[in-house]
């Protein structure tokens, strides 16, 4: 046992004199410290951006869509979707690889495609990119594009006129005027159209359209000047309006009315020759009256002229021996002092004029012409005879104008009786017959339809005594 304990101990004498050796040995230098090389820096990774940049419609109304890649980075081919919503509704679906022009998805290309879809009317429209989010992009916000497009869905609208009053005015007459047009797209029917003429807000006058055109319709386009009987006598507002039945249809009716103040000339007398008659001698005479709003004093004078068939039968001055008064209130009878008897077809043309201006503002309305039928007879006992004359209705230019055929039987023994019966050509009724003595008159008014039309009369006059009688069937007409 001691044997091994100084064992150990030589051992541990020996470990220790080793360690101090390598102590004591001097170290060689240490060699600089070798710099460390950092792992090379990882690449950014390059994003595509599909964009919706706009939606329209093509010339067809197809819907287009404008697309492009306005990231850094290519967009994968053959991944999403491009899908077409209108009005919330999905209308149609594709992938993005179908599309023929593939340059959007490269960075900064664009492609314009066209879908199958056709818009009609105004509808919202929304474009959607890669809804389903199977491409990897720097930003998603510009995958959708709502947009309204297309037009209002119109009704056709028929074609209708649209008649306009364009100007208000007075002829050199001094007769109220308009003009009218036809703005619309299509004729204008007259026949059925009227013309109110209101003077301070009073009516003046109706005037059919018909009447004071001599014309069926006015074209599209189409322009007229419409001149009525209406003389306008001082300063006043003149209003006018062109209305039709309600089966004629316009476009517009806020055109067909207008207002003007115009100035005629200053009031007066206005002296109208109002009717021709014949004595009983079958000689002229004339009537005349005032139509103006002041009466014609006593002592005025009027030149007169008569002619028959054309040809000048009588030109003298008169002295008006007594007022006329104003407004129509009273006739007045001029006998020319060299007789003009009137005899067989005889058209009689009077004129009058005014030696001073005054005493008649309206020289418009001084002249009338008449045509005369005069028919002598003689009939027997109980007879009958038939006596037959047509004419021409004179264009009438409104409802207020009044034209009339007068007929009117003369004969001896005044105190016999005799009947007149007529019949007209195109009357559906029958004309009533007349009983009486001598003279024995009636008047016809002329309708306003038979203007400008030809009508032909019979006239039939029956003799109620045992006694011939003999007389003028006398039968004036315009």
């Amino acid at each position: 046992m001691i044997k091994g304990a100084i064992a150990i101990f030589a051992l541990s004498i020996f470990v220790f004199s080793c360690a101090a050796q390598v102590a004591n040995t001097p170290q060689p230098p240490h060699a600089p410290p070798v710099p460390s090389v950092p792992p090379p820096a990882s690449q950014p990774v390059l994003l595509p951006n599909l964009t919706i940049l706009d939606i329209s419609l093509s010339e067809t109304g197809k819907i287009e869509v404008m697309l492009s890649n306005t990231g850094e980075g290519p967009a994968p081919y053959g991944v999403g979707s491009l899908a077409i919503y209108v009005d919330g509704l999905l209308k149609w679906k594709d992938s993005l690889g179908t599309l023929p022009d593939q340059t959007f998805l490269e960075p900064g290309g664009t492609t314009l495609y066209t879908t199958p879809i056709e818009l009609v009317g105004r509808q919202e429209v929304r474009a959607v990119l890669d809804k389903e989010e199977k491409t990897v992009e720097e930003n998603r916000l510009s995958n959708v594009f709502p947009k309204v497009l297309g037009k209002e869905k119109l009704e056709a609208k028929p074609l209708l006129p649209d008649l306009a009053v364009t100007d208000l005015f007075l002829t050199p007459r001094k007769e109220v005027a308009v003009t009218i047009a036809n703005f619309g797209n299509s004729p204008l029917p007259l026949g059925e159209g009227n013309l109110k003429v209101t003077v301070d807000g009073s009516p003046k006058g109706n005037y059919p359209l018909g009447n004071l055109s001599g014309q069926s319709s006015l074209p599209v386009k189409g322009t007229m000047t419409l001149t009525t009987p209406w003389v306008l006598v001082g300063r006043h507002e003149v209003g006018v309006h062109v209305g039709f039945p309600n089966e004629v249809k316009e476009a517009s009716e806020e055109n067909n009315s207008l207002k003007k103040v115009l100035e005629g000339p200053p009031v007066g007398p206005d002296i109208v020759v109002k009717h021709l008659e014949l004595t009983e001698d079958l000689e002229l005479l004339i009537l005349l009256s005032n139509a103006g709003e002041v009466d014609l004093r006593k002592g005025a004078i009027f030149q007169v002229q008569v002619f028959v068939n054309g040809q000048k039968m009588s030109e003298f001055d008169h002295f008006i021996s007594e007022a006329l008064k104003a407004n129509l209130k009273n006739r007045y009878t001029i006998a020319p002092p060299y007789q003009v008897g009137i005899a067989g077809i005889s058209k009689v043309k009077v004129s009058i004029s005014p030696e001073l201006p005054s005493d008649d503002i309206q020289l418009e309305n001084n002249t009338l012409e008449r045509t005369f039928i005069i028919f002598p007879f003689r009939i027997g006992p109980l007879g009958k005879e038939e006596f037959s004359f047509s004419f021409v209705a004179p264009r009438l230019l409104s409802k207020a104008q009044t034209e009339k055929v007068t007929i009117e039987a003369r004969w001896e023994w005044g105190t016999s009786s005799i009947k007149l019966s007529f019949k007209k050509s195109g009357s559906v009724e029958g004309i009533p017959t007349l009983t009486g003595k001598s003279p024995l008159k009636v008047e016809f008014p002329i309708p306003l339809e038979e203007a400008q039309k030809e009508s032909v009369w019979s006239i039939f006059i029956r003799n109620l005594i045992k006694k011939k009688v003999e007389g003028h069937l006398v039968i004036q007409h315009p």
